[in-house]
């Protein structure tokens, strides 16, 4: 295992893993002897495409960088009042069990490939000089899914980061 450097951190992005005691990747961290990790970040982002974020924007009067998170072929919402709810909800329970942990959760609005490409940077000029070296996100079923992964795995490769897809044994797809 490679030497582990005091800025390097592991950013870990959250999807619809929200959940603290059958989290694959959090019961792998906190059971690997030596990860080459001092720092992870546990980040959940509230997706553009899936919600919609323009009352995330603070600006008075200001137009959302993002198109309506519509379905394209019918045009009708694709989170509704209820799931929003419950997605807040749940986000919110995560935060609170990774604080019982002695962590936190950031949490960010926008596209996951241009907060991921605007955090990598913030990071390492915090005044901490923290060293990105890896993000880490559990693979998911679908189209949409496949291309945030792939956008995802291209910031990384832009940025020279390792990029990990870990599958979630929750689903049992073969069976």
């Amino acid at each position: 295992m490679a030497q582990k450097d005091s800025k390097d951190t592991l950013i870990y992005l959250i999807r619809r893993d929200l959940r603290v005691s059958d989290n694959p990747i959090l019961h792998s961290l906190s059971t690997m002897k030596d990860h080459p990790f001092k720092y992870v970040l546990p980040l959940y982002i509230f997706n553009a495409q899936q919600l919609e974020v323009s009352g995330f924007i603070s600006e008075d009067g200001a137009k959302s960088p993002y198109k309506e998170a519509r379905s394209q072929v019918a045009g009708f919402w694709r989170c509704g009042p209820h799931r929003a709810k419950f997605v807040a909800e749940s986000v919110w329970d995560m935060k609170e069990g990774l604080e019982k942990l002695g962590s936190g959760l950031c949490i960010r609005v926008g596209s996951t490939s241009d907060v991921i490409k605007e955090l990598i940077p913030q990071l390492g000029g915090s005044g901490k000089g923290l060293k990105v070296k890896a993000i880490w996100m559990t693979g998911e079923e679908g189209v949409e899914e496949s291309h945030e992964e792939r956008a995802v795995r291209d910031a990384c490769t832009e940025a020279d980061v390792d990029f990990k897809l870990w599958n979630d044994e929750k689903y049992l797809i073969d069976e």
